[in-house]
C-alpha cells in the first residue's frame, strides 16, 4: 500500500480543526471569534491591537472584520477604547468574559495536545516535530 505524507497531514489537520471548532462552539464562539480572542490576547501583551491588525492577520476585508468586532462587542467579549494619540483609533480590549473563555479554550487546547501526544515518547515527539519542520521547509525552499 502506497503511503502519502501530504494526505496524512491533510487528514490530521482536518481532524484537529474539527475538534477545535467543536470546542469553540461548545462555548458559544465561532471558530473565527476564538482565533480573534487568542490573537488579541497574545498581541495585546506586546502592543495595542486595532481592527487593521485583524484585517492583516486573518487576510479578511475591513467590512468582515467590522462585522466580527460588532458581534463580539455586542456579546460582551471585546471593547473598543480610544487611544490618546488619535481619537479616531480604537484599540481592541478583551473583557473579563473573553478572558475566561479564552482561558477555557487554552485548557481545551492543552487537552487536545495531551491526546495527540498520548502513547508517544518524548524522543518520538522531537523526531516528529523535526520531520514536520523539514517537510515544511522543503515546500518553502522549492518556490
Amino acid at each position: 500500500m502506497e503511503m502519502h505524507i501530504g494526505k496524512e497531514i491533510i487528514v490530521l489537520s482536518a481532524r484537529i480543526k474539527r475538534r477545535m471548532r467543536a470546542a469553540s462552539e461548545s462555548m458559544g464562539l465561532t471558530d473565527t471569534q476564538s482565533r480573534v480572542l487568542q490573537y488579541i490576547r497574545a498581541e495585546s501583551k506586546k502592543r495595542e491591537v486595532f481592527q487593521k491588525d485583524l484585517e492583516d492577520e486573518f487576510g479578511i476585508r475591513r467590512s468582515s472584520v467590522t462585522q466580527i468586532i460588532q458581534v463580539m462587542e455586542r456579546d460582551g467579549l471585546i471593547a473598543r477604547e480610544s487611544v490618546e494619540r488619535d481619537a479616531r483609533l480604537k484599540k481592541l480590549i478583551l473583557t473579563e468574559k473573553a478572558d475566561q473563555m479564552e482561558e477555557a479554550m487554552r485548557g481545551k487546547i492543552r487537552e487536545m495536545e495531551a491526546e495527540l501526544e498520548k502513547n508517544i515518547s518524548q524522543e518520538e515527539k522531537e523526531t516528529l516535530l523535526n520531520l514536520l519542520h523539514r517537510i515544511s521547509k522543503n515546500l518553502v525552499e522549492e518556490k
